[in-house]
């Protein structure tokens, strides 16, 4: 049985691991424009001195056991890019990037007693103003 709780354990904790993909969406405050590719997208953290918005973007990762997971962000910042690209924005203008923890409790067993085990989880959200730059 103790093996069994361990197996679970692991399962448990390689699917937070690998959980799902980013996900992403968007608020229209401008025009859209033709989609491009996500790899036109530059990524601003000040403002560049002349731009046309288009829309407000947000992102969040999946799950990740491993705190502050570069991964995870590069993640995050390729589906920003890409909610923006399919709105014809060449740039975004990063607002924010941080990194949100929730803790799960996972019921286990040893065989012949019942605990619980917190897994925790972090989660990466960048947020951001999609621009066109001429």
């Amino acid at each position: 049985m103790y093996k069994l709780s361990a197996f679970i354990l692991l399962s448990v904790l390689l699917t937070s691991c690998t959980s799902s993909p980013s996900n992403s969406a968007h608020q229209l405050t401008g025009q859209a424009r033709p989609a491009i590719t996500p790899a036109e997208v530059l990524v601003y953290n000040e403002p560049p001195a002349q731009f046309t918005e288009i829309a407000t973007v947000t992102a969040t990762s999946g799950a990740s056991t491993i705190p502050s997971n570069t991964d995870k962000k590069a993640d995050v910042l390729m589906a920003l890019k890409a909610e923006a690209a399919a709105l014809g924005a060449n740039g975004i203008i990063l607002t924010m990037l941080k990194e949100d923890v929730e803790t799960d409790q996972v019921p286990m067993s040893n065989g012949t007693q019942q605990y619980v085990r917190n897994v925790t989880k972090y989660y990466q959200t960048a947020n951001g103003i999609a621009i066109f730059i001429e």
